[in-house]
Parts: C-alpha cells; structure tokens; sequence
C-alpha cells in the first residue's frame, strides 16, 4: 500500500515531479467522477470473503458513501475466475464480487474495482519464474507467499490483461484503480532488494541502450543513469497500454491510481501515524486540483497506522481533520480502512467518519459544485517559505488560493504573493510585471529577478549573510504605514536568513532596516551600536497596481518558530502597503481554518470554519467549542439568508452598504455558513 507509482517513480526510478502548470480546477458536467463523491475503501483480507453482505451493504448505506472501492482481482480473485494463474479466494463460495456489485448498484452506490498485479502466488511463481523480479542476489522475493512480479516480465505485460479483460467484460465495474504499478524493490517489511535483474529486464535493456544491466544502483556507472530513464519509460508505456485498453473496452470507466498520468482520479494517501503540518491535507487538495484541473483527488485517510499494525487506527480527529479538509477543498472524501466496517476492531473514529460523510451527502447541493473566492493567489514553491507564507495566511484568516505562474489566470486574484522568487524565470517575470501592470498588487519573498521591473530595483549591492545576532528595525513610520496595531508594541524582529540589499530607483521605498550583529556575551556586553540602511521591505507603484518584496526568508522564518511579529509584517504589507482590501473577515482564532467559495451557476457562497483547537504537538483531541465569530463579508449579490448548515439554524444579517455582517454564536468541530443570494 505504502509503495504506490508515485514512491515507486521517486525512490526507484530516481523521481519525477508530475507538477504541471493549469487553471483552477473545474468540475466537469460529462463524466461522473469530476464532482466530489464520498468512497469507502475497506480493503479485503481473503477472510472477509465470509462477510455479512447485507450488513456490509447498510454499512456503506449508513455512512453516506456513494462509491466503494472493493477488491476484485490480481493477487487474490474474489469472483469464480477462469484463469489458470489467477489466484481464486479459498474463502469464496459463488460469486462476491458479482454479488455485491448488484447490490450496491441496486442502492446508488458505485464500485471501483481494485487489482494489484505487483504479486503473484507462490505456486504460479514455481510454475512461472520468467514473470518474476530478480534481486541484486539473483533471488525471487517471497514474503509470505507472494512472490514479486516485474513489470519486464510477461505476468504484467501479458497475463495481467487477460485478468482484467475477465473482469471488465464480466462486471459492469464503475472504475479500476490500480495498486502498486512499478518495479517494486522493497518488501512489506522495508528490506530493499536492489534492480531488479531478471532475464526480462536484461534483454529489454538491452535493446533500449546496448547495454548491460546495471548490477546495482552506482551513479558512477553510465549504465545507472540509462536504466533509471528505461524505469521510467517503461512505467509510462505500461500504464498506456492499460488505460488504452481498458477506455477500449469501457470509455466510461474510471482509471484511479497513485500517479497522475492516463488516469481520470488521482490518488493520495494520508497515512502517517503522527499529525502532519497542521495545513498539509489543504495544500494536498488545492495544489493537485491545480496543477490537474481535468481530473479529480481521492485522498484517502487511512485508518491504520501504519502497515505493521493494520487493524489499529490512528486518532480519530486527525483521521477527521484530514477529510474535513479534502472536502473544504474540494476533493473527494475517502476513507480507507483494513476489513468491512463492521469487522473493524479499533472503532473509535467511526462516528466522525460517519457524521463528515453524511454531513457531505445532505449539503452536496451546496458543497458539490463550488470554486473557491481567494483574495490572495499563493504561488507554491520555495518549500518552508511556501508553509510559512501559507500558515500565516490560514491564520490571519486572509482568504486565499494557489495559483500557477506557468498558465493560470492571474488576474482573478487581487492580489499574489510569490514565496522564494530569486530563481523565477524570464517569462514568469514579464507574466508578474504584467499583472501588476493591469492593477494587480504583488509580493514576494527572497532574493528579486533581475528581469523583473515592477518593484523597481537596481542592481544587487550586497548580501548580509546570515548569521546570529541580526535584525530588522520597525521604524515607528513602517508602523504607520503597515497599519497593524500588534506592531506598535514591537520594534526589532529577529532576522535568522541571508538578506539581499538592492539599489532603488527613484520611484522604489524602502522600509524596516538591518540591524547587524552586535556584541554578545553576559547581559552586560549585549546590545547593538551599528545601524544600516539596507531595507527589509521594498515597496514600489507601478502602472496601475503596486509591488513589494521582502528581500529575506520570512516564511521559512514564521514556519519555523511562528513569532507573530512576522505574520503582522506580511499582512501588514498585503493591506496596509499594497491596499487589499479581503472581501471576507472573521475574528475568530488563528486555530480556525477560513475557507471561502461560491456556487458555479451564480446563486449562494458559503463560509467554511473548520476548528483545529484539539491540536496538540502530535496529539489531535476534540476541538474546544468557540463562541461569538464575527464574520463581515462583501457579497457578490445582495443576501437575503444566511444559515449555519452543520448546527441546523439560521442567522440574522445585517447589511450596511455593501458588507454583511453576521455572528457565529458557537462552532464546534466545523461549519458551513451559506448565504443565499435574492433571486
């Protein structure tokens, strides 16, 4: 489970960043996958073949989930199959997979099938030693007695088609999704194996470069760097020949699996066993439907773990953080566990689960078909610079979305802020000069391009390494002209990264200033005498917008230890310096994740809360209710209602000119806030 294509490219095939540039994403009206669902994976073990169907059928019924993604073949076969080296379930008496898919078709619900070609039993493996992969030892690798295939070999390139051809023209299956397709050279228990060396292997290669196979993985061997780019080339081909002829067979079929080629569902996991960055399932959510408007993300929020300990969950909130936030961000809602719901052993997180699907399932008239309204375009990149800017945004509460520079519409977003901007490239220079040109307000962080004009600096004067001991002063006119209260009472920030100091032509300010290092020893011989000119803030107008430039990593600095002063400065120069004005504000907690979207057709928009107040180092608990969030918000079209979807009630407004106003008395765990526009 844990080794999917995208692991499999990156560790074993020396990695490829499947980022492209693209619009928002778009749901489409044509094929059912591109709006959100709700899937259930419980993954069988052959055991399960014993289920109750019809309690597993209520199961599925229960929590609201409208596809289920259910074992059909590859490793083990859960239907009568035909085939001489399709390993039938012991279990099975008749047809499961038949049986089910009836009815779960004869309820609404549709079903993915799920194969894993990455195995075969050992019998068919004694029979078939040309179908397996090699290791570096020349040894099979059989872990409890699956033995693993290779992708060179004819199981995957020939037999595997014959598996899903009885499967399809058998079952009238709603997608296929695919586990661990690639050249898998670790087993469960992490032990790596090495390239694989089989016979298949070696005459392909062959004939890819002349070459011999590589014994090892040796960057000082030509032969390496060869067989990484073959790897990779004969992933790609495999996974073509796949998707054509399974769209051969059945265009409507859903092709879902860990990569984001030749498939219509890209899928993610999220299966730490600890909290991640309290933002990541947000970020993995906008940043894929990004960078892949055509297709939909199905995240799924493992139950377990980790695979050593399968049938143990992981907290319960954080299992329902990670959904909330798909579903704020406008994936699918998945959830994965090990065994039907009803055999699962540490039940704990199954109400929340339950309650966040079915919660999905009656608001889908409003959650299923929206886009998000951002403020604020954060370009991603430059890694902690990207979390930090992101942090600071989610808990200032600015509404925001990702943006591309590489074909996204920029103009959408009043204004965009470009973390770690030193390395941009020409054309995404005059992209940004462009945009600030038309009105648009710019900020980046880290070092300026030279190509780029609209902030109006010269040449590079001098680079203030980084080293212990430094600061930026926050002269009492900075503070006036950021417009942030918390910074009356602060008048040095501590500076722990390299800043670029630049010449300024006539138009260009520069505000903040460098204090370097002073002495340091006991209090007595601690302070600072030196003072400098060099800007920590440039600010410049340009056509009809305005830019600034923090010339220094302040994201990475706020990811890093999070000192407020630095949120103030980033704000403070969005609102007080670049003059945005965010069409929604809520005075709540920083602990509160702000999410702001509209209906496609031009008839609600909805404020989405989610509470992460339970967080606690890695400890997610229950959040703390809160009580008493203002939201003030500038509405694209008058609004005559405004009701709180998950507390069942309605609010009353108040309009004054163009703002309205209302108060969320009291949110929970989270909150949908949809305001209705007049017809």
């Amino acid at each position: 489970m844990r080794m999917t294509i995208l692991a499999l490219l990156a560790i074993a095939l020396c990695g490829v960043d499947p980022s492209s540039g693209g619009e928002p994403h778009v749901s489409a009206t044509g094929p059912w996958w591109m709006t959100p669902h709700r899937m259930l994976q419980t993954n069988l073990r052959e055991i399960d073949a014993t289920m109750d169907l019809d309690q597993y059928v209520r199961d599925v019924k229960e929590f609201g989930a409208d596809v289920v993604l259910f074992n059909v073949g590859g490793i083990v076969a859960n239907y009568p199959t035909e085939l001489e080296y399709h390993y039938r379930n012991p279990y099975i008496e008749g047809d499961l997979v038949g049986e089910v898919l009836r009815r779960l078709h004869a309820e609404g619900v549709r079903m993915i099938g799920r194969f894993d070609f990455s195995k075969i039993n050992e019998r068919f493996a004694r029979e078939r030693p040309e179908w397996l992969y090699k290791s570096e030892k020349g040894e099979s690798v059989n872990y409890n007695g699956q033995v693993h295939t290779c992708v060179s070999g004819g199981y995957q390139q020939e037999y595997m088609f014959k598996i899903l051809g009885e499967a399809i023209d058998r079952y009238p299956l709603d997608g296929v999704f695919f586990n661990m397709i690639g050249y898998t050279t670790r087993d469960y228990s992490g032990n790596e194996h090495g390239l694989c060396q089989c016979d298949a292997c070696g005459g392909r290669f062959r004939d890819f470069c002349g070459m011999d196979l590589p014994p090892r993985r040796d960057p000082a061997n030509p032969a390496y760097a060869k067989h990484q780019e073959f790897c990779r080339q004969m992933v790609a081909r495999q996974f073509e020949r796949v998707h054509d002829f399974l769209k051969g067979k059945r265009p409507d079929l859903a092709i879902c699996t860990y990569t984001d080629t030749g498939v219509d569902v890209i899928r993610r996991e999220s299966n730490r066993a600890t909290a991640e960055w309290l933002y990541s399932d947000t970020d993995r959510a906008r940043s894929t439907l990004l960078t892949h408007p055509d297709k939909m993300l199905a995240n799924a929020a493992v139950h377990f773990l980790e695979i050593p300990h399968r049938h143990a969950g992981t907290s319960p909130y954080l299992t329902a953080r990670r959904l909330l936030q798909q579903m704020f961000g406008g994936a699918w809602l998945d959830f994965y566990c090990i065994g039907p719901v009803h055999r699962l052993e540490d039940r704990m997180a199954l109400d929340l689960v339950r309650g966040i699907f079915r919660f999905h399932a009656e608001n889908e008239q409003w959650l299923a078909d929206s886009e998000r309204l951002a403020d604020v375009g954060l370009v991603r990149r430059g890694g902690e610079e990207y979390e930090g800017l992101f942090q600071i945004l989610a808990e200032r509460h600015v509404p925001f979305d990702l943006a591309s520079l590489d074909g996204g519409e920029l103009a959408r977003f009043a204004a965009l802020i470009v973390p770690d901007a030193g390395g941009l490239d020409p054309a995404s220079c005059r992209r940004l000069d462009q945009y600030v040109r038309g009105g648009g307000k710019l900020l980046i962080s880290g070092r300026v391009p030279e190509t780029l004009e609209s902030l109006g600096t010269g040449k590079l004067l001098a680079t203030h390494r980084r080293q212990k001991g430094m600061y930026l002063r926050i002269r009492p006119e900075d503070k006036a002209r950021l417009a942030r209260p918390p910074l009356d009472q602060v008048g040095l920030v501590y500076l722990d990264g390299d800043l670029a100091e630049y010449e300024l032509d006539g138009s260009a300010e520069g505000l903040l200033r460098f204090v370097p290092p002073g002495m340091s020893g006991p209090p007595e011989k601690s302070y600072y005498t030196t003072k400098s000119d060099a800007p920590g803030l440039i600010v410049n107008r340009f056509g009809k917008g305005a830019a600034a430039a923090m010339p220094w990593p302040i994201g990475a600095h706020y990811r890093q230890l999070c000192h407020p002063a630095h949120a103030e400065l980033v704000v403070g120069t969005l609102e007080g310096l670049l003059g945005l004005r965010p069409r929604v504000r809520v005075d709540a907690s920083p602990l509160v994740e702000v999410t702001h979207h509209r209906d496609r057709k031009g008839r609600f928009e909805w404020v989405g809360l989610l509470n992460h107040s339970g967080t606690s180092a890695n400890a997610i608990h229950p959040p703390i209710p809160l009580h008493n969030i203002e939201i003030e918000i500038e509405p694209r079209r008058p609004i005559t209602s405004a009701r709180l979807l998950a507390a069942g009630q309605s609010l009353d407004i108040q309009t004054h000119r163009n703002h309205t106003r209302c108060t969320l008395p009291s949110l929970n765990h989270y909150e949908v806030l949809l305001l209705q526009y007049a017809e």
